[in-house]
C-alpha cells in the first residue's frame, strides 16, 4: 500500500497536465491529432476503458488494436467497460446483446460492469450473456434474491506483483429504467445501501492487498440521478483510486465541470462520453495516475479480425433492416438534451400519434398517448427512412399497452415525470392528445418514495397543469384511456401511477412496427414538413419565478430579520407597494400583526393597481353617500371615510367581497387562514389565473378535517398551487388567525401564477394557442362549443393591419358561432396582434400559409368534422378567403365575405401610394430599403415588402369557378373603404352568392366603435348563414337551437320579447330593466332579455298581449307552466312578427294588428306551441289569408284551439 499512498501525492499535478494537452491541440486544429502509442511503455499499468458504447461496434477494432499495441510496447493493459454495451443499435439489440459480447471477447475485454440497459432484455438474458463472456461482469450492488447477482469484484496481478482490484456498481435507477417484469427478483441497492456496498468492496480489496482499487460505476453525474451519482458516492466512500463512470454519457470536460480537476478527494474520475467517440486511458506508474480521453478518430490502428466480424454483423443488419420503406421531409429530433428528455419534440409527437393510431387500429378507443423521452434513442435525418432507423430510435422491443387512469392519476404521473425539468430526465413525457404546461420555476414537492424505485411521488401538484386531454377540458375525476408502452405500464421510470391503474393490459404489438405502419398507412409513406416539421404545441415549459426585490434598508424595517423565513416575502410586498408600514412614525412591518378583512382587500386592491371604484354600478344593497361634497358609490354601510373604502367598493363591484343583508363590511375583523385562502382563490378566478385544484396531499395534513366545507375549494386552490403551505406539525391551521408575514408570503407566491390561456363559458371554451408554422409562431384562439363533437368549424381571417380579435368583432362572432354549435379558430397574421413576426412578412402568401396551418392545427388537436368547414374573411382577409376557396381541392363548404377587398390589385395598391408613385416604383423602393412604409387612414404605420405588392397583383376572382358552395357577401351601406361596387364584383363573378347590406354600417361594423345594433346584425347574419350551411338548419331552426331562452313560468325566470324593434331606444325597450339584445339570424329582429320578478304581469303590462281562455276568462300566471308558451309582441310596427301559440288556448288577436290571414311559412314544432310568422304591410295591416299554424298543421283562425288534437281540414 506504500506505493499507492506515494502515487496519490502526485495525482493532482499529473492529472491537470494530462487534461491540458488535448485542449491546446484542439485550439490549433479542427481535427484530432493522430494518436501514437509510445515506443516504450515498460512498467506502466494502463487501463483502457469504454462506457455507453450502445452498439457502436465498428469502434471495437480500434480498441483491440490499441490494447495490443500498448502490450507490445511493454505495458500491462487492462480493458474495461462501465456498462450499456448490449443496446442502442440493431447491430446489438437484434441479438439481445450476444453480438456485443462476441465482439468484446474478440477485442480482449478483461472486465465489465453492467449498465441499466444490460437489463433491457431481462435478467435471465444477461445471466446467459455473462456465461458467454470471456471476462467477468461485476456489480456489487445488484442482488438476485439475497446474494450478489454476478461477481462483486475481481483482482488482476501484474508480473511485478502489483494488484489491481476492480469492483462494479450499477445505477439504482435500473429498477425503474428496466422493464419491471424482466427484473423480477433483482434488487439494486441505492443511497446509503449503495455507499455501504461500495465501502465494503474497498475494504475487502484492501484486505486482499490490492495496490490500486478501481470502481467500474455505471452511475453518472446527471442531476436526475442525484443521491446515487458517482460524485455523491465518492463524497461518502474512501479508498477508491480510479472511478470509471458511465450512464450520463459524460466526457472528461463534463466531469471537470462537477469535480475539481476530475477528482473527488483522492479519486480520479474518468468517462468517455458515448458511442465510442473516445477511448479512455488511465496510466498508473511511479509518477502518479494520469487520465485522458483519446478521440477514436485519432486512432489509425485497427484489429483486422474484430473489424471483419463487426462488418459481417453490420452487413447482416443492413440486409435485413436497410431497405427504405418511407421518407421524411423534416429532421426528426431524437436528441437527449435539449430534446426528448427536456421538451416536446417532433419525433415525440410522431411516435405518440402513432401510438394513438395503433391503439385505435386494434379496436381501442383512446384519449391520448404518453411515452417516455428516454425511450427515444436517436434522431432520423431528413431523407429516406429504413427499418434500421426506426429500430435505432426504438431499440427496446417495447409493446403497445393500454392503461385507464383518472385525471388526478394522470396529473400525478406528469408531475412526477417532470420533477426536475428543465434538467433532463428519461421519464419526460412525450404526448399525443394532451396539452399541458410545466412551471419549472416551482419547486417539486417531494413526497413518499415510490415502491421499488429511486423516484418520489409528488406530495402536492404544483408544477404541472393540464389544459386538455383528448380535445376536451381536463377533469381530475374523468377516467382517461391512455396508450403507452409496456415499460411505462409496468411502472417504469416515474410512472408508478400507470402501474397502479385498475385497467392495465398489453396489446402485444411492438412499438417499432406501429410506428412504421403509421408512417406508411396513415401518412402515405412521407413524414411531411407541414405536419411534423415543428412541434405541435402540446407541451409548454415555463420558468419565470418572481424576482426578489431589493432588500429594504435595515434601518427602515428594523423588525424584519434578514434571515427570517418570511424576509423575502416581506421585501417583495414592500418593494412592490402591496403592503406598507403599520406605523406613521417609523417604517415597521409588524411581522406577527393580525391580518384584518380590510388589510386583505386593500392589498389585493393594491396588486390590481387601485382601479377607480367611484363609477361602478350599484349592486344589491348599495347606497349613494356623500364624501367631501362628491357623490360616491358605496357598497357597504360602514366604510364611509375609512382608509380601505375604495378597496371595499372595488371588491364588491367585482364580486370578490359579498354584501351581507345588513350591508356591513366589518373591515376591522380579524380574518382566518381559511377565509384568506377563499378570498385569494376567488381573486385568482377573477384574474383568470391558471390554477390546479387537485391531489391527495392536503388530506394528509393533520387538521384536514377542520377545514370548513365552504372553504375547502379555496384552501385546495391555494395549497395545490403553492400559494399557501402548511405550518409546523403538519398543520393547515384553517381556523387560526392569519398574521402579516403569512399574508406577505401568500401574496408573493400568488404573483408567480400565470394567467390562463383559456376562457370558459356555459356555451364554449376559448383557448389561446401558439401554432408553429415554419420560422413563425402563429398566435391564435380556438373556440370550441360545449358538448360532444365532432363540430363544424369556421376559420376566421382578419383584415390588413387588424388582429384575430378585431377589437370586439371576431370574438363576438366566435361566441355566436359557438352558441350555434360551431367551432372556430382565428389567428394573428404576421406583424399583427400578438404576432412577433415583422409586418414585412405580412403578405397574402404568408397569410394563406398561416391560415392553412391554423386549420391543420384545429383538425389535428380538436374533434372537428372535416366535411363541415367554413371560412370567414374580413376586408383583406376576405381577399385571402377568395384566393383559398378558388384553389382546387380546398376543404371549405361555406364562405362569408365581410367587406372583402376583392377589387383589382392595381386599384387597391393605387389607393395607398403617394401621388406620382407607380407600383413599379413602390416595389423597387421595397426591394432596395426592405419595405415600403405608409400610414393607413386609421393611423397605423405599416411596412410593406416587395412580395406584398406582387401578391396583391393576383386577381382574387380569377378562379372563383373552382368554388361551388354557398357564399354570403356582407357589406355596409356606409362603407367607403370596400365600396358597394367592389361587393358587386363578387356577386357578379359568383351569382349564387347571397348578399346582405347592413344598414348604418361603415367598414368597422361597430367593431371599433359603439354601434351595437350593427355589430349584432353582423354576428347574427354570419351565425345564421353558417348554421344553415354547416349544420343544415333553416333560419327558424337556427333561432330555436342557437338562442338561449326560457318562456314564462310562475316564478323568477328569464323572459323574452321577440318582434321587430324600430330601434333599441323605443319605449318598449326602455320599459325592460336590465334588458340586452342580440341579433336574430336575419340581422333585423332583436331579442330582449331581463329578469322577471314575482309580479311579472305588472312589470310586463306595457308589452304583453291580452289572452283569454276558451271560456272567455282572463289568462293568469297560474295558467302557465314551464312547458307552455305564450305570444309576446311589442307595439305594432312595420315588418315581420312571430309568436308562439299555446295549443290549449284560443288566442284573441288585438285589433291593432288586424286579422292574421295567412302564415308565410310552415310552423316549427316546439313543445306544445308553434312558431307563426306573418307578413305585415307598410300600413301595418296584414294582407294574407286567415290561418293558425300549430304543431306543423295549418288551421283556420276560427278553429277552437282547445280541441287542437282533432284533425281539422287543412287550410290552403
Amino acid at each position: 500500500m506504500k506505493q499507492k499512498k506515494l502515487l496519490s501525492l502526485l495525482l493532482a499535478a499529473a492529472l491537470v497536465f494530462s487534461l491540458a494537452a488535448p485542449a491546446a491541440a484542439e485550439e490549433t486544429t479542427s481535427e484530432a491529432a493522430p494518436y501514437t502509442v509510445p515506443d516504450d511503455m515498460s512498467g506502466e499499468i494502463v487501463i483502457l476503458h469504454t462506457n455507453d458504447v450502445h452498439g457502436a461496434i465498428a469502434g471495437y477494432a480500434k480498441v483491440a488494436a490499441l490494447k495490443a499495441a500498448m502490450e507490445e510496447a511493454g505495458a500491462y493493459v487492462l480493458l474495461m467497460d462501465a456498462g450499456d454495451f448490449i443496446q442502442g443499435d440493431p447491430t446489438v439489440s437484434i441479438s439481445e446483446g450476444a453480438s456485443a459480447v462476441e465482439l468484446m471477447n474478440l477485442a480482449g475485454y478483461d472486465v465489465a460492469a453492467p449498465g441499466n440497459h444490460e437489463f433491457d432484455y431481462g435478467y435471465a438474458n444477461l445471466a446467459a450473456l455473462a456465461d458467454e463472456a470471456e471476462f467477468p461482469i461485476v456489480a456489487a450492488n445488484v442482488l438476485y434474491g439475497d446474494t450478489v447477482a454476478f461477481g462483486a469484484n475481481t483482482v488482476f496481478t501484474t508480473e511485478d506483483g502489483v494488484k489491481i482490484g476492480v469492483f462494479g456498481l450499477d445505477t439504482p435507477e435500473t429498477a425503474t429504467k428496466a422493464h419491471p417484469a424482466k427484473i423480477e427478483g433483482v434488487t439494486f441497492l441505492a443511497g446509503e445501501a449503495l455507499f455501504a456496498a461500495a465501502q465494503e468492496q474497498v475494504d475487502a480489496l484492501e484486505a486482499e492487498g490490492c495496490d490500486y482499487i478501481v470502481c467500474l460505476g455505471h452511475l453518472g453525474i446527471d442531476d436526475e440521478s442525484a443521491g446515487n451519482r458517482s460524485v455523491d458516492l465518492l463524497a461518502e466512500v474512501s479508498g477508491i483510486d480510479v472511478f470509471i463512470d458511465g450512464h450520463s454519457h459524460s466526457t472528461m470536460e463534463d466531469i471537470a465541470a462537477v469535480a475539481e480537476g476530475n477528482q473527488v478527494g483522492d479519486t480520479v474520475i474518468a468517462s468517455t462520453g458515448t458511442k465510442l467517440a473516445n477511448i479512455g486511458m488511465v496510466v498508473l506508474d511511479e509518477t502518479g495516475i494520469t487520465a485522458q480521453s483519446i478521440p477514436a478518430e485519432s486512432v489509425s490502428l485497427t484489429d483486422e479480425a474484430v473489424a471483419a466480424r463487426a462488418a459481417e454483423i453490420q452487413a447482416q443488419v443492413d440486409e435485413e433492416y436497410g431497405a427504405v420503406f418511407a421518407g421524411t421531409e423534416a429532421l426528426l429530433n431524437g436528441e437527449r438534451e435539449p430534446g426528448n428528455r427536456t421538451e416536446e419534440t417532433n419525433l415525440g409527437d410522431l411516435i405518440t400519434d402513432a401510438l394513438v393510431w395503433g391503439a385505435e387500429r386494434e379496436g381501442e378507443a383512446v384519449d391520448a398517448a404518453v411515452t417516455n423521452g428516454g425511450g427515444i434513442r436517436a434522431s432520423i435525418a431528413a431523407g429516406d427512412i429504413t427499418k434500421k432507423d426506426v429500430n435505432t430510435v426504438l431499440p427496446f422491443g417495447n409493446t403497445l399497452s393500454i392503461v385507464k387512469v383518472t385525471g388526478a392519476e394522470l396529473l400525478e404521473a406528469l408531475e412526477a415525470s417532470t420533477y426536475c425539468t428543465p434538467t433532463a430526465i428519461g421519464g419526460f413525457p412525450q404526448v399525443s392528445g394532451i396539452v399541458f404546461t410545466v412551471d419549472a420555476g416551482v419547486a417539486y414537492d417531494q413526497g413518499e418514495q415510490y415502491p421499488g424505485s429511486t423516484y418520489y411521488a409528488p406530495a402536492s401538484i404544483g408544477r404541472v397543469s393540464i389544459e386538455s386531454v383528448g380535445g376536451r377540458d381536463f377533469s381530475l375525476t374523468e377516467t382517461y384511456t391512455i396508450a403507452t408502452n409496456d415499460f411505462m405500464a409496468s411502472g417504469g421510470d416515474t410512472y408508478y401511477a400507470f402501474k397502479a391503474a385498475t385497467v392495465n393490459y398489453d396489446l402485444g404489438v411492438s412499438m417499432d412496427e406501429v410506428l412504421m405502419d403509421y408512417i406508411t398507412d396513415e401518412l402515405g409513406g412521407t413524414v411531411t414538413e407541414a405536419r411534423y416539421g415543428q412541434t405541435g404545441g402540446r407541451i409548454t415549459v415555463t420558468n419565470a419565478p418572481a424576482e426578489t426585490p431589493e432588500e429594504p434598508e435595515a434601518a427602515d424595517w428594523a423588525d424584519v430579520d434578514a434571515d427570517a423565513w418570511y424576509a423575502e416575502a416581506v421585501h417583495y410586498v414592500i418593494e412592490n407597494g402591496i403592503m406598507g408600514s403599520t406605523s406613521t412614525e417609523a417604517k415597521v412591518f409588524t411581522p406577527n400583526g393580525t391580518v384584518t378583512r380590510a388589510t386583505v382587500f386593500q392589498t389585493l386592491y393594491n396588486m390590481e393597481g387601485q382601479p377607480d371604484s367611484a363609477e361602478m354600478p350599484a349592486e344589491d344593497g348599495a347606497a349613494l353617500v356623500s364624501a367631501d361634497g362628491d357623490l360616491t358609490w358605496s357598497a357597504f354601510r360602514d366604510i364611509s371615510g375609512k382608509w380601505y373604502a375604495d378597496a371595499a367598493n372595488w371588491a364588491a363591484g367585482i364580486g370578490l367581497a359579498a354584501i351581507p343583508e345588513d350591508g356591513s363590511f366589518n373591515g376591522e375583523r380579524a380574518i382566518t387562514r381559511a377565509e384568506l385562502a377563499t378570498v385569494v382563490a376567488r381573486y385568482a378566478e377573477y384574474q383568470n389565473m391558471d390554477v390546479t385544484a387537485g391531489g391527495m396531499a392536503m388530506q394528509e395534513m393533520a387538521d384536514y378535517d377542520a377545514i370548513p366545507d365552504w372553504a375547502l375549494s379555496g384552501m385546495s386552490i391555494c395549497f395545490y398551487n403553492g400559494i399557501l403551505s402548511g405550518k409546523p406539525g403538519n398543520l393547515l391551521d384553517p381556523n387560526g388567525t392569519a398574521v402579516r408575514t403569512e399574508l406577505a408570503v401568500i401574496l408573493m407566491n400568488y404573483a408567480k401564477l400565470e394567467p390562463s390561456g383559456t376562457v370558459e363559458t356555459d356555451a364554449y371554451t376559448a383557448t389561446t394557442v401558439s401554432i408553429p408554422n415554419g420560422d413563425r409562431q402563429v398566435p391564435a384562439v380556438v373556440t370550441i362549443p360545449k358538448g360532444e363533437g365532432p363540430f363544424p368549424a369556421v376559420v376566421m381571417n382578419h383584415g390588413h393591419g387588424g388582429s384575430k380579435d378585431e377589437n370586439v368583432g371576431f370574438g363576438g362572432v366566435a361566441a355566436a358561432l359557438a352558441e350555434a354549435g360551431i367551432a372556430s379558430i382565428r389567428m394573428d397574421f404576421p406583424g399583427c396582434g400578438d404576432s412577433t413576426a415583422p409586418f414585412t412578412e405580412n403578405t397574402l402568401s404568408n397569410m394563406k400559409s398561416d391560415s392553412n396551418a391554423s386549420l391543420a392545427y384545429l383538425l389535428e388537436n380538436y374533434d372537428i368534422d372535416e366535411a363541415k368547414l367554413g371560412i370567414l374573411g374580413y376586408s383583406m382577409g376576405g381577399r385571402l378567403a377568395l384566393e383559398i376557396i378558388s384553389e382546387e381541392g380546398n376543404p371549405y363548404k361555406a364562405v362569408v365575405l365581410l367587406s372583402a377587398a376583392a377589387n383589382p390589385g392595381e386599384e387597391s395598391i393605387a389607393g395607398i401610394l403617394p401621388e406620382g408613385t407607380s407600383i413599379e416604383d413602390a416595389i423597387a423602393s421595397a426591394e432596395e430599403k426592405g419595405s415600403f412604409d405608409y400610414t393607413t387612414r386609421y393611423g397605423q404605420n405599416l411596412s410593406l415588402s416587395a412580395q406584398w405588392f406582387e401578391d396583391m397583383l393576383v386577381d382574387p376572382l380569377a378562379n372563383i369557378k373552382n368554388y361551388t358552395g354557398p357564399m354570403l357577401v356582407l357589406h355596409g351601406d356606409k362603407d367607403d373603404v370596400v365600396t358597394d361596387a367592389t361587393n358587386k364584383l363578387i356577386v357578379a363573378a359568383y351569382p349564387a352568392a347571397e348578399e346582405i347590406v347592413v344598414p348604418d354600417a361603415d367598414h368597422g361594423y361597430g367593431f371599433y366603435s359603439d354601434q351595437p345594433a350593427v355589430t349584432a346584425a353582423v354576428e347574427g347574419s354570419i351565425s345564421a348563414f353558417f348554421s344553415r350551411n354547416l349544420l343544415g338548419k333553416t333560419s327558424m331552426e337556427d333561432y330555436l337551437a342557437t338562442t338561449e331562452y326560457e318562456w314564462f313560468a310562475t316564478g323568477k325566470t328569464d323572459y323574452m320579447i321577440q318582434g321587430k324593434m324600430v330601434s333599441q331606444d323605443t319605449e318598449v325597450y326602455n320599459e325592460l330593466e336590465d334588458a340586452h339584445y342580440t341579433a336574430q339570424p336575419n340581422g333585423a329582429d332583436v331579442i330582449l332579455k331581463g329578469t322577471v320578478g314575482e309580479e311579472w304581469v305588472t312589470k310586463l303590462e306595457k308589452v304583453i298581449q291580452t289572452y283569454t281562455k276558451a271560456d272567455g276568462s282572463e289568462l293568469t300566471a297560474e295558467d302557465f307552466t314551464a312547458d307552455t308558451y305564450i305570444e309576446l309582441k311589442t307595439k305594432p310596427t312595420t315588418g315581420n312578427f312571430a309568436c308562439f301559440v299555446p295549443a290549449e288556448l284560443q288566442v284573441e288577436v288585438q285589433t291593432s294588428w288586424g286579422d292574421v290571414l295567412q302564415a308565410n311559412r310552415a310552423g316549427v314544432p316546439h313543445g306544445e306551441g308553434d312558431y307563426l310568422v306573418c307578413a305585415v304591410g307598410e300600413d301595418g295591416q296584414p294582407d294574407l289569408t286567415d290561418v293558425w299554424v300549430v304543431n306543423g298543421a295549418v288551421f283556420p283562425s276560427t278553429y277552437d284551439m282547445t280541441n287542437a288534437e282533432t284533425e281539422p281540414s287543412a287550410a290552403a
